[in-house]
């Protein structure tokens, strides 16, 4: 299989993004270099700058001042020990990105269309999170489902609720990338897990009901607002550390 090779422009926002995620590199509100100084550290051209630097405002990480430069406006959390960092965290976004359009949609026509079995199948998935959480969390035990498994189990049951095979099958082509960034929000919350499942009960309690009352609006609204607060819980704005109960300076330093 023939793998994607990130642009100039995606490995440069890469790299800029693992700077600013650094608490020595970069404080809050730094000046970044000028573009011409960041072409010649990363040996390409001003465009291909410019385009990690668009794509670093559309994120909200940076904001740029006419005539002053670019500055830091929120700081991505370095959460991972080294050897478990993002290699690629625009292809991360954009997953995420993906998933909140596709699963929304998925959430909403579940709404309209489960049928007594499949709502007693998304509640026993809501369940079985809730309950077993933090058993097998990493998933090395053997013959256990891990928390992402049954995280995952849920996002299927509601897929499956919509009957429409190409939903299904667009979920599960995702079943990997989601299992990974689920073990990263665990590990995240490794030092407040009770705030963790309080945040998972909360938000997936909101799906549920409104796919049991049969209310398409509010459950397309409930999934959106849980992608993205798995999104934001990996990078994060102090907004939604605040909701979260995470200081933001203190996951900004955590090692």
């Amino acid at each position: 299989m023939k793998q994607n090779v990130p642009s100039l422009g995606t490995y440069v926002y890469n790299e800029l993004l693992k700077k600013i995620s650094s608490p020595a590199a970069f404080p809050a509100g730094a000046r970044l270099p000028s573009e011409e100084r960041l072409a010649q550290e990363f040996k390409v051209s001003r465009p291909i700058v410019r385009e990690a630097l668009s794509q670093l405002r559309e994120d909200g990480i940076i904001q740029s001042r006419r005539g002053a430069g670019s500055f830091i406006v929120r700081k991505p959390q370095p959460l991972l020990p080294d050897s478990e960092t993002v290699d690629n965290w625009n292809d991360l976004l954009q997953g995420y990105e993906y998933r909140s359009v596709l699963e929304s949609n998925i959430a909403y026509l579940a709404a309209l269309r489960a049928t007594t079995e499949d709502k007693e199948s998304i509640r026993r998935a809501y369940l079985r999170v809730i309950n077993e959480y933090h058993s097998n969390t990493d998933g090395t035990a053997p013959g256990t489902d891990s928390d992402m498994d049954r995280d995952t189990a849920f996002h299927m049951a509601v897929a499956r609720a919509t009957h429409n095979h190409y939903y299904i099958e667009a979920l599960q082509a995702l079943l990997d990338q989601m299992k990974a960034t689920m073990l990263m929000i665990v590990k995240i919350f490794s030092g407040n897990p009770a705030r963790h499942i309080q945040i998972l009960t909360d938000e997936h309690s909101w799906i549920v009901n409104a796919i049991l009352y049969g209310n398409p609006e509010q459950a397309k609204a409930a999934m959106m607002l849980h992608i993205q607060n798995a999104r934001d819980s990996i990078l994060p704005t102090e907004l939604t550390n605040k909701m979260q109960g995470l200081p933001l300076e203190s996951r900004l330093t955590r090692r």
